[in-house]
């Protein structure tokens, strides 16, 4: 991710990670990183370049581990493939968003990450707010991150009306299960057999208080069915929400 204006300070490049790593170690005032993940792989970037970088720093003893964020599946099996030719260490987690509105990485991201035997660290659980009450018909974005995905966020869009349509059979769902929303919400990302455990991002303690318990929830099959009838295994409701859709059919890589 962009960390500024400076055009090398993002990407997988071998430049920029030795130099992020760094700043990291210097940041925490510690002498490794336990789990160093790459958010989004760069077409303009080789696997290669990138791993042969994190293996270095591995093998310094500055990394304990690597993981991916945000990969597809094809693309977790060409790094996978990549680190097995040249000898070099491998994606041990992938970070993908997951939640009861977004669930395409069901499809392959999901059985890719198994079958190389890849921990998943599943985030966005409440679906950037659409889980937690935070939005409805009258909602628009106030943070700067949200304003930048401004479309994301458009209800006059059908496929967030059709998001809110969900969250309103979803909230029933929990009522009936004697859950909150939030509850609900991330007890189904961490149920999948696939998901090593759900990242969730509260800022206050109030928040905090309210998305912990979900971590004793265990959801029945009925419940599960529901939730399938709703939101259908493998949808995202907004093709939008696909975290590396936007990258795979950018234009560059479309035009000659």
């Amino acid at each position: 991710m962009p960390m500024g204006d400076d055009v090398n300070r993002r990407g997988p490049s071998r430049r920029w990670i030795m130099t992020a790593v760094e700043d990291s170690l210097r940041r925490l005032q510690t002498d490794h990183i336990d789990l160093y993940q790459v958010h989004r792989p760069d077409p303009a970037v080789d696997y290669e370049e990138t791993l042969g970088a994190l293996t270095d720093l591995v093998r310094q003893g500055k990394v304990r581990y690597i993981g991916s964020s945000s990969f597809s599946g094809s693309q977790i099996v060409e790094a996978q493939v990549t680190a097995r030719d040249r000898n070099l260490e491998r994606y041990r987690t992938e970070q993908p968003p997951f939640s009861l509105l977004t669930r395409s990485i069901e499809l392959d991201v999901l059985p890719t990450a198994r079958r190389h035997g890849m921990g998943i660290l599943t985030y966005s659980p409440l679906g950037g707010g659409w889980l937690s009450g935070s939005w409805s018909a009258d909602s628009s974005p106030t943070s700067p991150a949200r304003q930048r995905l401004a479309a994301r966020f458009d209800m006059s869009l059908p496929e967030n009306q059709r998001k809110l349509e969900a969250v309103q059979a979803l909230q029933q769902v929990a009522d009936d299960a004697g859950l909150t929303m939030i509850e609900l919400a991330i007890a189904f990302a961490i149920t999948h057999p696939a998901v090593t455990s759900a990242i969730i991002g509260p800022r206050t303690m109030e928040q905090l208080e309210s998305q912990l318990p979900a971590a004793d929830v265990t959801l029945t099959a009925a419940v599960l069915d529901r939730i399938d009838e709703i939101v259908k295994p493998g949808v995202n409701l907004n093709p939008a929400d696909t975290s590396y859709g936007e990258q795979v059919l950018a234009p560059a890589l479309r035009r000659r």
